[in-house]
């Protein structure tokens, strides 16, 4: 709703109320009880009496006081000037210049330093119309009203002091020794200092800026729930949004649920899911439920998901942690394993739990894997631990090699070479050379066997088609060389550990969603000891 239909309401529910209050209210007479002077003037003021010194009136349980007055008892109504004080109980004290008061509505209109005060709360305007059958008085023409904890200033107001409620429109601007709001429409307790916010409203702290249209800020505790369109933004271009925000200043901690983001425009990544906590001290945070790390530094964009994602940041470096169920998917490089972590400062993407990486037509694997990226993109692959890597040619026949540990170099998203150090074994498909006058492919080329060999250290380098194009070993070796007979035989075609995870790659960036299926995880540690792991 915004402030316009807002206000066109507030008038309509005044006029409404006044009319039933002049209809049905019980109508009481107003005395005089006190004045040093009176006196008449029939010509130019008929039935009129002619009030002047320490003039008091009295109307039910108010009392009214002034330096001179107009009073009309028939019509029952006082036209009052200088000193003005009404006194509404023994909690409510209203001054100005000059009243107008009509009893039969029980309507006070006071203009010129005009103030209200209950309790510690005080009013100032130079506009007010206390209407003392609803017990509310309200300003339209700017008004202040100030407490022990904050000033709040506005066009028009409403203040309700039996529920200690001020409600302010247009140009509404709350001061705080700490911040300072600025809103549309907001809504003000002044026994418990919490502002509601009813209407676009932004807050600003010395590092922080707040926007929200909708919810409430305890301004003396410095907590709020913030609902509608809400953003906090910190000085260092960071913004937290979600459909609902829980916000401590006092801690420096906000908890967001549902459709939460937390972006860093200077990295240009950002976090996202369903549930997130956020320190603005620290500069740490995590998310759970669909959590979702995104780094959109350039045109490929990475999308990285876990069960549960921590992030923190400090001196312009971003570090994220990802645990159980982590995936990964960009463009030219998939990713999957238990646990990860990420950081700016060295641009290194660390894989530990069965880690699995697939690039083209190639997956690798081992304890862990270190992708080492440079402009966000992966320029080197290193696997410690029971490596393993397979360039899969065809349907059924796949390049493999295996060692303590791979060295992997890659350029424009493709892997071209290959070192393996320590324990280095390799199975390749050899085929016979294409005819100079054919074009060579997989289709036209022949089999001419399969090559096995081992030793101490190998480097493969890779052609474009992901296919090997050199084997160097050292100590040379020549191998093994079967016949092509033998592609079937799994037991001479297969390395130690071979197993296509092909099921669990990440398809795109949805499916990184989908929790896949450990069985052949579970198959792979059973084969390799070195890669069992505490089951989940």
């Amino acid at each position: 709703m915004d402030s316009i239909e807002m206000t066109k309401k507030t008038l309509i529910y005044v006029i409404c109320s006044v009319f039933l209050i002049e209809v049905f209210a019980e109508k009481t007479t107003i005395y005089l009880e006190h004045s040093e002077t009176l006196s008449f003037d029939q010509e130019r003021m008929p039935d009129c009496q002619i009030l002047g010194g320490n003039v008091q009136f009295r109307h039910d349980n108010a009392l009214m006081f002034c330096d001179s007055a107009f009073f009309h008892d028939k019509q029952n109504t006082i036209d009052a000037f200088g000193n003005i004080r009404i006194e509404q109980g023994d909690s409510i004290f209203v001054y100005g210049d000059k009243l107008h008061y009509e009893g039969n509505i029980k309507l006070a209109k006071l203009r010129h330093h005009v103030r209200m005060i209950k309790d510690g709360m005080t009013l100032y305007t130079d506009s007010l119309n206390y209407d003392r059958e609803l017990n509310v008085g309200y300003y339209f023409n700017k008004g202040k009203i100030v407490d022990s904890t904050n000033v709040l200033t506005s066009i028009n107001g409403h203040y309700y002091p039996n529920t200690n409620t001020a409600v302010f429109q247009k140009d509404v601007v709350l001061t705080n020794p700490d911040f300072i709001l600025y809103s549309d429409t907001l809504k003000y307790n002044t026994a418990t200092d919490i502002a509601y916010i009813l209407g676009p409203s932004t807050i600003l702290y010395d590092s922080t800026t707040i926007y929200s249209e909708y919810g409430w800020y305890d301004t003396k505790q410095e907590h709020s729930k913030l609902i509608d369109n809400s953003i906090i933004k910190d000085k260092e271009g960071r913004t937290l949004t979600a459909d609902t925000i829980y916000y401590n200043r006092k801690n420096n901690i906000a908890k967001g649920y549902i459709n939460v983001q937390l972006r860093d425009s200077v990295q240009k990544s950002m976090l996202v899911g369903d549930y997130g906590i956020y320190n603005e001290m620290t500069k740490m945070g995590s998310m759970t439920k669909k959590a979702t790390f995104i780094d959109f530094s350039s045109a490929d964009s990475l999308f990285l998901t876990g069960d549960t994602l921590f992030y923190a940041s400090s001196d312009s470096v971003t570090s994220i942690r990802g645990y159980y169920n982590v995936q990964s998917w960009q463009k030219d490089f998939q990713l999957i394993c238990d646990s990860m972590y990420y950081s700016t400062q060295d641009s290194i993407m660390r894989m530990f739990g069965t880690p699995i990486a697939w690039n083209e037509n190639n997956q690798i694997t081992g304890d862990s894997i270190y992708l080492l990226t440079k402009d966000n993109k992966v320029n080197k692959i290193l696997v410690q631990g029971a490596a393993f890597m397979f360039m899969k040619s065809d349907s059924t026949e796949y390049n493999q090699v295996s060692g303590k540990q791979f060295t992997g170099y890659v350029k424009d998203e493709h892997l071209y070479k290959l070192f393996v150090d320590g324990n280095a074994l390799s199975i390749y498909f050899v085929k016979e050379e294409a005819d100079s006058t054919e074009e060579a492919t997989s289709d036209s080329a022949e089999y001419i066997g399969i090559n096995k060999a081992e030793s101490s250290e190998l480097t493969i380098y890779i052609g474009q088609d992901n296919k090997p194009e050199r084997i160097v070993m050292t100590p040379a070796s020549n191998g093994t060389m079967y016949t092509p007979d033998k592609r079937t035989n799994l037991e001479l075609t297969r390395l130690k550990g071979f197993i296509d995870c092909a099921s669990l790659r990440p398809k795109d960036k949805i499916d990184i969603y989908n929790k896949k299926d450990k069985h052949l995880l579970k198959q792979q540690s059973a084969a390799q000891p070195r890669y069992k792991r505490k089951e989940r």
